[in-house]
């Protein structure tokens, strides 16, 4: 951001409730998150309230990185005297009101891109089109909402030649209130349904919309048959030719990507060689930003789609979210014809005080990395970061399985919607997070407002100990040989008959703890682990007289909570809970947590959240019902084409002589086998993959370590072409029913040697 705003401007255009402080001061940037603050001075700090916290609770910590002005709904108690502070009704509308005094000081060019798919790699895709002939200022990664929209326009300066902005929004409504904010000079729509399906502008009536349209000079799309009366340009395939030629991604998704970035690059006067050659050079988006496991216990952040310097910061201001529990370093490659920009480079890193760095020649990058870091790549096209960063993978295996945190995140606060603000949120986290290795990445989750974790054996929350996180760990089934290591790294065991109780009383009698928490399962029709109901008023007598231990939790597990059908056994375990409850409020006079609800009873049985909810499957996108549908699935299972070959009549496949070709096929083999989780009993046309969007049916045993497909109905298939097992909730669900099992299996039978891939919208 390049602000020039004095403090009085800012009152004067804000118009605030009431004020006080320093009015002598320069805002050069503003902020809304402080995980973002690098210790910079001149910054405004916007208190916008969250899903989970005030903002106003963030005014400290915003103080400490040098935040000296701050906009909020309520003036601190405590207030400094080297700070300017303004009380507005709401923040998010006062950040949009200095949004739209900022966007009224140009008379740029600003294209709108708008649709429910594609927007920021059609934006990414333009910006690389046109970047090198026109001064481009975009919106950061996907800021396209009611708050990404005003910071995007606040990226707005002097030297810039044009702006591209995304448009999202969560209805019509909204994204009509964005266009108005923006004035934007040219409208990009990638796609005419809305996320539900509905066509754009669905809920508003002509009368609104026609009017709103046709005050933008320059309309573009990629489909015909929207517009009556409205001038627009299609950008179909003939319009994208003979550039279109030269894209190397073959895709549906990116061919009408490019086919909208190259129309509208030939609209700005790039066309012939010069594009084609820059055309040939895009790269699928999801590599702009993914993590992954490297050697030497390191994490590694890939974003080496391309070194352009506005990025930089934000790319900076991720890595630093991580924290300090572990080193933080970034490594950047540059070409020959880029070494001149290593000054310039370093100088952009120096405020973030990383622990270490390298940038320079790509023949020199380290080859070895620090001890458990953090690690950032970054890198010019030319210098072929992606290689180097592929050499510092754990592990090499082509099958990945890939996490989509954004989608994560969106779950999360989708459940926690559902939540009064005095109900809790533990986050199941055992299994390495049902198999997707979700704890490696916890700081992900840091902002969401979760209490606790949980874990099913005391090992599980050994490991997040010592990856620096410090919230409360729940432990559902620890041995007792693990007793002592629940104190020594704090983790909250789990009780569930009196022999168990007995030994950890005496664990923590013997070592220089006191007061430490259990938690008491109650068996309410599980018939699993856990107390009878007729045992409770004894194991409340045990804790009362042994001062070594307290009641922090009492719990119990749902059995059926997603028959939606027959809600009589669930009611059932409720009420018996419920009397569990009462025998503890009467016989203890401390608060306990209660707590019972697992993903499906989150969202219908609301009278079972008491003061906690576990959350488990359902973060990665799976429920029952409509609230599924509001759900992101956050999961895609990936492999290769390893080899295509033609069999005749009468080969056989695989072990066994059990597969004799009846006809002349061709087959896929797949390095993807019974050791990677995908099961043997999947053979002989049992199982499937999904190759070019089409089913692709297994001939021949599933072996260890690979699979053979029948690609007969295929044409074109190539070595090292993308193979999908499963990529959303239905191709999940539909393996889980081919198997006779459920999703769960299925997540956590998948092999720790398949690498797991983070990927971040």
């Amino acid at each position: 951001m390049k602000l020039s705003y004095t403090s009085k401007e800012l009152i004067a255009i804000l118009s605030p409730i009431r004020w006080y402080g320093e009015t002598d001061q320069m805002v050069r940037f503003i902020s809304t998150d402080t995980r973002k603050l690098i210790g910079e001075y001149n910054g405004c700090f916007f208190a916008l309230d969250g899903p989970t916290r005030s903002g106003n609770t963030y005014l400290s910590e915003a103080y400490e990185k040098k935040i000296r002005v701050f906009v909020s709904s309520a003036l601190p108690e405590v207030k400094r005297e080297d700070c300017l502070y303004l009380q507005v009704n709401d923040p998010l509308f006062a950040l949009q009101q200095l949004a739209l005094h900022h966007r009224n000081q140009f008379q740029i060019p600003i294209l709108a891109i708008m649709g429910s798919i594609g927007k920021t790699t059609v934006k990414e895709w333009i910006y690389d089109l046109i970047k090198q002939d026109v001064r481009v200022v975009r919106s950061p990664k996907s800021y396209n909402t009611v708050i990404g929209v005003p910071l995007s326009l606040l990226e707005l300066h002097q030297e810039a030649e044009l702006a591209i902005i995304e448009v999202g929004g969560k209805d019509d409504h909204e994204r009509e209130s964005l266009l108005r904010w923006i004035k934007p000079t040219h409208l990009l729509i990638t796609q005419f349904a809305s996320e539900g399906g509905a066509p754009l502008f669905s809920s508003l009536n002509a009368a609104t919309w026609t009017p709103l349209l046709r005050s933008i000079p320059s309309i573009y799309c990629g489909e015909t048959g929207l517009f009556e009366g409205i001038n627009h340009l299609v950008f179909d395939k003939e319009k994208a030719m003979p550039e279109h030629l030269h894209l190397l991604l073959s895709d549906t998704a990116s061919q009408k990507a490019a086919r909208l970035a190259i129309g509208f690059a030939k609209e700005w006067g790039i066309k012939g060689a010069v594009l084609e050659e820059r055309v040939a050079q895009l790269t699928p988006l999801a590599m702009r930003l993914e993590t992954f496991l490297g050697k030497n216990n390191t994490l590694i952040i890939n974003d080496t789609y391309n070194l352009d310097m506005d990025a930089l910061k934000e790319s900076l201001t991720y890595l630093c979210s991580f924290g300090k529990k572990r080193p933080l370093g970034i490594i950047v490659g540059l070409d020959e014809e880029a070494l001149h920009l290593k000054a310039n480079i370093e100088k952009r890193i120096d405020p973030f005080a990383l622990d270490f760095r390298f940038v320079g020649s790509k023949e020199a990058l380290p080859t070895t990395l620090p001890e458990d870091a953090v690690v950032l790549l970054k890198g010019t096209r030319k210098a072929k970061m992606e290689r180097y960063a592929g050499s510092l993978r754990m592990q090499q295996h082509q099958t990945k399985l890939e996490i989509n945190v954004s989608s994560l995140k969106h779950n999360v606060l989708e459940y926690k919607a559902k939540l009064s603000s005095e109900t809790a949120l533990l986050v199941m986290v055992k299994a390495q997070s049902y198999g997707s290795g979700l704890d490696q990445l916890f700081p992900f989750f840091d902002s969401l407002g979760i209490a606790y974790l949980g874990v099913a054996y005391t090992d599980e929350g050994i490991a997040l100990r010592k990856k620096g996180i410090t919230l409360p760990i729940l432990v559902l089934n620890p041995d007792q040989e693990s007793y002592a290591s629940c104190l020594e790294y704090e983790l909250e065991p789990c009780i569930g008959t009196l022999k168990q109780l007995d030994a950890f009383i005496r664990v923590v009698i013997e070592s220089p703890h006191h007061r430490v928490p259990v938690h008491i399962e109650i068996e309410t029709g599980m018939n699993r682990l856990g107390f009878n109901i007729n045992e409770l008023l004894e194991v409340l007598a045990v804790c009362n007289a042994q001062p070594e231990v307290y009641i922090k939790g009492v719990f119990s597990h749902f059995s059926d909570s997603d028959n939606l059908e027959d809600r009589s056994f669930s009611e059932k375990q409720m009420a018996l809970f419920q009397e569990a409850k009462q025998m503890v409020e009467a016989n203890v006079t401390y608060s306990v947590l209660y707590h019972m609800a697992n993903s499906e009873a989150i969202v219908h049985y609301p009278e079972s959240h008491f003061s906690m909810v576990r959350l488990g499957l359902g973060m990665f996108g799976l429920s029952r019902g409509d609230f599924g549908k509001r759900l992101r699935f956050a999961l895609a299972w990936k492999s290769v084409v390893s080899q295509v070959k033609k069999v005749k009549k009468g080969d056989r496949i695989s072990y066994g002589s059990g597969f004799i070709a009846t006809r002349e096929l061709t087959i896929a083999i797949i390095p993807v086998g019974y050791a990677d989780g995908f099961r043997r009993s999947l053979s002989d046309g049992n199982g499937w993959v999904w190759i070019q969007n089409n089913k692709c049916y297994t001939v021949g045993k599933v072996c260890m370590d690979m699979m053979m497909v029948d690609v007969s109905h295929l044409s074109n298939v190539s070595e090292g072409e993308q193979v999908v097992i499963f990529n959303d909730a239905k191709s999940l669900l539909d393996l889980s029913e081919r198997l006779s099992t459920i999703p769960y299996e299925i997540m956590t039978g998948i092999s720790s040697r398949v690498q797991r891939i983070f990927l971040s919208d």
